[in-house]
């Protein structure tokens, strides 16, 4: 194993580790708590601060524990597989702890979902949301979309392995090129089928809340977790096209200059690069406003007028601080005419 990407896994790891102790307090928590809120587009009312801090720190804890747990898995892997001579390497690492991250994180939001609720009085919808009215269309086809392509990709490059033009893969075994890729795309196959059970399951359970602010904040935490569900399978998509790609581009040694060879070995260097800035242009895009807050504009209409129309006033003006005072929460309240108060 290179002791450069040891030494940066280690640092990495440090790093996180005092990130870790350094969010248990109380001030960094805070933080946190103001950023989620900014985020998502709801005021913070001085009630349920407590209970939202808390878990927030919790999904923060786990999201950090996890990208701990898929760095520590993703340097073993390299060291098992031997593939420290691959320049991408740091690529892989970095996306098996976003992959743990989001894993983590889904798993913590999950657990708070299903778990037992007491009996009381509690808000009921007259229709249950579904998985558009948390993410967005342009979110849920990306994912797909990655899948899609990396299937084809995997096929075409079967297809001109099989061909076999000027003789460019006689010196080279298929199976190491094939088989870390293959198996990459079948985990974001069974990831499709298990991120669409796990979105029904968590659909399917109730958002035990007793004022709208409350189910307001419930909205939020669903739609964060749904987004991140939904974007496994591309992200494990795009990873395996990425490792099939470099790894072609590397197994075609020397090939005459005009050949297909060198055709090949240049659009499989191509494609790596370009599959790595789909991803993060994708990663920048779910994190935009539209996105985050798309919960609000399908759910609470009302409020996410009323937050356009403060953020152009505050853009007017140039405050940039979010707007959490106690007397803005009736302004800020979700629509309660179109909800209904039953018992639990």
């Amino acid at each position: 194993m290179d002791t450069v990407v040891l030494i940066l896994a280690a640092l990495v790891l440090a790093g996180r580790g005092i990130r870790l102790i350094y969010n248990a307090r109380a001030e960094p928590r805070k933080r946190m708590l103001h950023a989620y809120s900014r985020q998502v587009g709801l005021a913070l009312v001085p009630e349920i601060v407590p209970e939202l801090s808390s878990r927030i720190y919790r999904r923060e804890r786990a999201g950090i524990v996890g990208s701990m747990v898929g760095l520590v898995l993703g340097v073993a892997t390299l060291l098992v597989t031997n593939g420290s001579q691959n320049p991408w390497n740091g690529l892989l690492v970095v996306v098996a702890m976003t992959v743990g991250s989001t894993v983590a994180l889904i798993g913590n939001d999950s657990r708070s979902a299903f778990a037992p609720v007491a009996e009381a009085p509690r808000l009921a919808r007259s229709a249950s949301p579904g998985l558009g009215d948390y993410v967005t269309p342009l979110d849920r086809t990306f994912s797909l979309g990655l899948l899609g392509l990396a299937t084809l990709g995997y096929i075409a490059v079967l297809g001109v392995i099989a061909i076999n033009p000027d003789r460019v893969f006689d010196d080279v075994s298929v199976r190491t090129i094939l088989w870390p890729a293959g198996l990459l795309l079948a985990l974001a196959t069974a990831a499709s089928l298990v991120t669409w059970a796990a979105a029904n399951a968590l659909l399917g359970r109730g958002q035990p809340a007793g004022t709208y602010i409350q189910l307001a904040w419930s909205d939020a935490f669903r739609s964060t977790t749904l987004r991140s569900l939904v974007g496994i399978p591309g992200i494990i998509a795009a990873v395996s096209s990425c490792v099939l790609f470099l790894a072609l581009s590397e197994a075609i040694h020397r090939p005459e200059p005009g050949s297909i060879g060198e055709i090949l070995v240049g659009s499989f260097t191509i494609m790596g690069p370009v599959l790595i800035m789909v991803l993060v242009s994708w990663s920048v895009t779910s994190l935009r406003n539209r996105s985050t807050t798309h919960f609000l504009r399908r759910l609470w209409p009302e409020t996410a007028v009323e937050l356009d129309r403060r953020r152009r006033a505050r853009g007017a003006a140039g405050d940039d601080q979010p707007d959490d005072r106690p007397d803005n929460q009736p302004r800020d309240r979700p629509d309660q005419g179109s909800r209904t108060r039953t018992p639990a």
